[in-house]
């Protein structure tokens, strides 16, 4: 059995090896359940929504530019410590191969050579824009992107609810 700190407040490897448990443990099928399937297929096409805006708005190289600065980019290895076993656990269950990608004490270790592994993103990565993302882009663009971050949270956390009473954890 898990306890919120567990799942929410222990170290990032300790996150990273309780997602992998918990996935061996319920099982692959359990995506498999009505109800986590569908909120899964709701998620994955909603985070294929937020992935073209991001791309239409050239993010990607945008933030790839400045993750290429010294000291630049806000995927820090801090930053790692913003996931969490459920958020881990639903990774898994879409099939991403939830393995650390570095192991420095300066970038996330969820960032590989082509940008962040997760299919599905902690608040944080989601909702911060930087500077030269607001500057390069018009607010009816930056609207648009936010209501496509805050549809994929919405549905994120509907899953984690039915995750978490699928682990018979009560938040």
């Amino acid at each position: 059995m898990f306890s919120l700190d567990d799942l929410f407040y222990s170290s990032v490897e300790q996150k990273r090896r309780n997602a992998h448990r918990i996935f061996r443990e319920m099982g692959p099928g359990t995506a498999l359940l009505p109800e986590i399937k569908e909120k899964l297929a709701d998620l994955v096409t909603l985070a294929n929504v937020l992935k073209q805006q991001m791309a239409s708005m050239t993010m990607f190289s945008l933030c790839a530019a400045c993750g290429q600065k010294k000291n630049g980019g806000c995927c820090s290895a801090y930053m790692a410590n913003e996931t969490d076993a459920v958020l881990l656990l639903i990774n898994l269950l879409l099939g991403v191969d939830v393995r650390k990608q570095r192991d420095d004490s300066f970038e996330c270790c969820y960032l590989g050579d082509r940008g962040c592994i997760l299919m599905v993103k902690p608040m944080f990565c989601l909702n911060y824009n930087c500077q030269q993302i607001l500057t390069a882009n018009p607010s009816q663009v930056i609207l648009e992107l936010e209501k496509a971050a805050s549809a994929v949270l919405r549905k994120q956390y509907e899953l984690e609810q039915v995750l978490l009473a699928e682990m018979g954890i009560n938040r």
